[in-house]
């Protein structure tokens, strides 16, 4: 074997056609030529591709990427030798020309297509791609000549590569379904992560459950021989659903100073969860249906999200922010003030009046916790006879969402940018502070939080 050290240094590029090769210019015109390759081989996000049939544009090609390899490109030299009817070879020599660190492999399947062929009258097929294909400049009239009709695929085999399905049922078709699911048509993935409870999707045919599932009730027994006290609060939040029987759950934590924990246990053991709907993340009372009673149109949730016109949503905090605030506030505090708790939900998380920030850049507010003298005279507005309830907007009518975003924005802008609102404390913040938070911080360095000042909780 002869060798040198600069034909051992020198790295090369290997193509591995996917056939035999006998001669080298049509292989490397299937290939799209020595410039196609030099293109690929120069741009490392550019595809090798190859068509058998380059003269023919309608043929899909297959395409290869570079990986990496390990090899060598060896010239061995062979004498062949003819003893009678056999032909002996021996090697001669062998050199190394360099060492393969990339190579272009075609693993793709080559997809069945039409090609422009039309039979004549001896029933043989002939292409015709010259004539639906001008071949030079042609004039005008090449366009008004008649042409056989050929239409292309519009689209071709989805996948390139083999692979293997098994056209079976699930392995296991009810691994992680939650029991209280079980006789309900609701699209699954994986398990909850939180508690069993009722969750409903909003539908205007469906009845409504109209008592607790038994693992709720078992969990509610298990935890009352360990806290009798349980017991109360209980009764605490049914009078709350006595008063109201559509809440949300910030409302319930803020009138019930409950936990959430405490609040996860009670309220499947009451209501029921509206997942979507006109009443969407709400706790309905057993034995409510909103759907036959207009004037639960104005427990109907609005989902309200800080806009970003004159810089409103990069004055308002992140969820994450606003989370880390009152964090810091809490542990500001000494031990023996237990009024501060992660837990606490602000007063603006549950009531919109003029003059309120909302604390987090998206929220939903119950209508009637809008105290703001139009959207409470669109609910005052009973809907016309006969009217039944919608599947998107429920009771009221079909701008009342549009119009009572509106009239938010519209206060929570006077609120901002007003210069006699001493409740709001504007503080620069760097992009350090907001690393954590969402995308909707916008762009610049530095963003402007509002926060509450001393006199609020956070």
């Amino acid at each position: 074997m002869e060798s040198t050290d600069s034909q051992n240094k020198s790295a090369l590029t290997c193509v591995l056609f996917p056939g035999v090769v006998k001669n080298e210019v049509k292989a490397l015109q299937c290939l799209g030529g020595i410039r196609n390759i030099s293109d690929v081989y120069s741009n490392s996000n550019k595809k090798l591709g190859l068509s058998f049939q380059p003269e023919l544009p309608y043929v899909k090609k297959i395409f290869c990427e570079a990986r990496k390899t390990a090899g060598v490109l060896m010239k061995v030299k062979v004498k062949k030798i003819k003893d009678g009817n056999e032909i002996k070879k021996e090697v001669v020599s062998t050199t190394v020309m360099g060492r393969v660190n990339k190579i272009y492999k075609f693993e793709s399947l080559c997809d069945f297509q039409y090609l422009p062929t039309i039979k004549d009258e001896n029933g043989a097929s002939q292409c015709f791609a010259e004539q639906i294909l001008p071949t030079a400049l042609e004039d005008f009239d090449f366009l008004k000549g008649e042409s056989p009709a050929y239409i292309v695929p519009p689209q071709f085999t989805r996948v390139e590569k083999p692979h293997n399905y098994a056209y079976t049922d699930k392995k296991y078709p009810d691994k992680g379904r939650d029991e209280d699911n079980t006789t309900q048509d609701i699209k699954w993935n994986r398990k909850s992560r939180s508690l069993p409870k009722i969750r409903c999707p909003f539908s205007l045919t469906a009845s409504l459950p109209t008592e607790p599932s038994a693992s709720s009730i078992a969990r509610k027994t298990e935890k009352l021989a360990l806290y009798p006290q349980l017991e109360q609060d209980i009764e605490v939040v049914r009078q709350m659903f006595e008063e109201r029987p559509i809440v949300t759950q910030n409302y319930a934590k803020f009138n019930t100073k409950f936990r959430t924990a405490i609040l996860r246990l009670i309220m499947p053991c009451l209501a029921i969860y509206m997942n979507d709907g006109p009443w969407q993340k709400t706790w309905v009372k057993f034995g409510c249906d909103p759907r036959k009673l207009p004037e639960t149109r104005k427990y109907q949730t609005l989902d309200v999200r800080v806009r970003h016109d004159g810089g409103m949503n990069a004055m308002v905090t992140s969820r994450y922010r606003y989370n880390q605030l009152k964090k810091n506030a809490r542990e500001s505090k000494t031990e023996n003030d237990d009024q501060i708790t992660m837990e606490d939900v602000d007063e603006e998380t549950v009531y919109f009046r003029p003059g309120t920030v909302p604390t987090q850049r998206q929220i939903y507010y119950q209508f009637c916790d809008i105290e703001l003298p139009e959207v409470q005279e669109i609910l005052a507005a009973e809907p016309p006879p006969g009217y039944l309830c919608h599947l998107t907007r429920g009771w009221l009518p079909a701008d009342a969402a549009d119009k009572s975003r509106d009239c938010i924005f519209k206060y929570m802008k006077d609120a901002m940018f007003s210069g006699s609102n001493s409740d709001l404390n504007i503080e620069q913040g760097s992009s350090d502070d907001e690393s954590g938070s969402n995308s909707d911080d916008g762009d610049d360095g530095e963003s402007v939080n509002v926060t509450a000042t001393a006199d609020e909780t956070l």
